[in-house]
């Protein structure tokens, strides 16, 4: 992403880009909170197809479905990652 100032114009993309890099980061996160924490990976995989589930039944709407497609996505990927041992640390 490149450097912003104060005065640079904002588009409806890059704000969608912006909420969609968040949601990844913070489902990224949440999946390695619960793995470190001991959370089993099936549970992790079920918390991540209900929030799927509810976002594509619209119940997040707007810019938060737009957010939480990214939480979604975070979390798979931290699943896609590798099967990491109970108590591991995140990185």
């Amino acid at each position: 992403m490149s450097e912003f100032s104060k005065d640079t114009p904002v588009t409806l993309g890059m704000l969608q880009e912006a909420m969609d890099a968040c949601g990844l980061a913070v489902g990224f996160a949440l999946a390695g909170t619960l793995n470190t924490s001991g959370t089993h990976r099936s549970l992790i995989l079920a918390i991540a197809e209900s929030l799927q589930t509810l976002n594509v039944d619209g119940r997040f709407p707007g810019p938060a479905g737009q957010c939480m497609g990214g939480v979604v996505q975070g979390m798979q990927s931290f699943l896609i990652s590798g099967e990491k041992e109970k108590g591991a640390p995140l990185l």
